[in-house]
């Protein structure tokens, strides 16, 4: 009987300490989960909103998804990789608003950076974390650069809810753990097996009544339950199966990632820019937010400073300083990305604008010029040359500057507008009214007549973030 005993429990420490073998160390679990969860913003420049969530790798090849109520409506999408790359655009293969589920493709093959998608649910007590950007934009106005962040929790069993659009039975992971917007579309992963158990979806808030010292109401306020609900990773199989996706399942494991204690310069760097990047593209959103503007300025600065040999870095410095009508800063930030990149085409028309705007006109003629002697078909810098021709009183050399712009770009509103303004100075109001017609046809649907001056003239567009590409530590541009 002891003989008996003692085998028993020889055979449940061996039990225990092969688990504790195989099982990762919670750290490396956290790191590994960072890695492959990504920030997405869809922007809608129609309604000036943004709608900012999660989304995971869910192959080594980019496949990433996420909700799909985060990318919808949008007419600009980025996603932030790592912290350090921009991947602006990225096309979005299939989505699908009832089951609240959307992949897109992104292009960093054979990263190994993604996690196994489970085909269990997990035990119910389980410990479980939830990594995502939950309230990143109230984090990156406190001065932090961009960076996700895990919420701890336990499974809670399966609940059955109803389907996004068509009000369908459908079950969910319930969540206990203090989740937030901004988590939708994480990954739900569970601290000892390593596995996706599913995709963050819902959390619960109520609203709480508020009173004062002497116990009346004085309004409500919006808290948050600690109840959350995620689509369980056998639904996310089926449907990525049904739609012919390949992703990393659960009978194969990645590669771990090793621990980093530091960042490089460069990868400190890319981490500011791409900070800098979506705290720009919020405020442009956001009609110029000022405070926005001078956070991304901040962010630009100590990129550039961490990679001086980064072009696209500098002009993005020097283009949010345009927007915030400094000049001689976005000028000198130009000049020093021109060292770079002399011939750039779109950085000579940016260093052409600040020459205008500091007001020495012939310099601004004179990098136009250079844009246009590096494409010929840079439509702004036709434009530009125009607009100071035309503002010079010289409106037959405007008129060649705006035809050879719409010779470049025959849908530019902008060109089409300015052409009217130059032929109805040099007398040719019939050619004018034709060229107004074709801006009409061009323009925005509800562009206020009284705005048309305002916006073909001071160029809003022109104001936007470089569109960036992924640059990884290499240094590939990002425009």
């Amino acid at each position: 009987m002891v003989r008996l005993l003692a085998t028993v429990l020889v055979c449940l420490i061996s039990l225990t300490f092969s688990s504790f073998a195989f099982a990762a160390p919670h750290g490396e679990v956290y790191r590994q989960a960072k890695a492959v969860t990504a920030l997405v913003v869809a922007v809608n420049d129609t309604t000036h909103s943004v709608s900012l969530g999660s989304g995971f790798f869910v192959d080594p090849d980019g496949l990433l998804i996420t909700n799909a109520h985060v990318v919808e409506d949008h007419t600009r999408l980025f996603v932030y990789v790592q912290d350090q790359q921009v991947f602006p655009s990225p096309p979005i293969l299939v989505m699908d608003r009832d089951l609240d589920l959307a992949a897109l493709r992104i292009p960093i093959k054979g990263t190994d950076i993604s996690l196994t998608l489970a085909q269990r649910p997990p035990d119910d007590g389980e410990d479980v974390i939830a990594v995502g950007y939950p309230r990143i934009t109230d984090i990156l106005q406190m001065g932090f650069v961009l960076h996700p962040t895990v919420v701890a929790g336990q499974a809670n069993g399966l609940a059955s809810g109803r389907s996004r659009t068509k009000g369908r039975s459908t079950p969910f992971i319930q969540t206990t753990g203090n989740f937030n917007f901004g988590n939708s579309g994480g990954p739900l992963i569970g601290l000892d097996s390593q596995e996706v158990y599913g995709m963050v979806v819902h959390t619960v808030p109520y609203l709480e009544r508020a009173k004062d010292r002497s116990g009346t109401p004085i309004g409500s306020v919006m808290m948050k339950s600690g109840i959350g609900y995620s689509i369980p990773s056998s639904i996310i199989r089926q449907w990525l199966t049904a739609n012919r996706l390949s992703y990393t399942a659960s009978e194969t494991k990645t590669r771990k990632l090793s621990p980093t204690d530091s960042l490089n310069a460069s990868e400190e760097a890319n981490r500011s820019f791409a900070t800098g990047h979506l705290l720009h593209t919020l405020a442009i959103v956001l009609q110029q937010d000022t405070e926005l503007l001078d956070l991304a300025a901040f962010h630009y600065e100590n990129a550039a400073t961490l990679r001086p040999e980064a072009p696209w870095i500098t002009r993005n410095l020097g283009l949010v300083s345009a927007t915030l009508g400094r000049w001689d800063q976005a000028l000198q930030a130009y000049q020093r990305a021109l060292r770079l990149t002399p011939k750039d085409p779109a950085l000579l028309v940016d260093t052409g604008l600040a020459w205008e705007r500091n007001g020495n006109r012939e310099r601004a003629i004179e990098f136009y010029r250079a844009a246009i002697q590096s494409n010929p078909g840079m439509e702004s810098a036709h434009n530009h040359i125009g607009t100071l021709f035309l503002k010079a009183g010289r409106a037959e050399e405007a008129i060649q500057a705006f035809r050879q712009a719409l010779a470049c770009a025959p849908a530019s509103s902008m060109a089409s507008y300015n052409l009217g303004l130059a032929l109805e100075a040099k007398g040719l109001k019939e050619d004018a009214v034709l060229a107004w017609e074709t801006f009409l046809q061009n323009s925005w649907p509800r562009t206020d007549a009284a705005g048309f001056d305002i916006k073909m003239r001071e160029g809003v567009a022109r104001l936007k973030p470089l569109t960036a590409k992924a640059h990884p530590v290499s240094g590939s541009s990002p425009r």
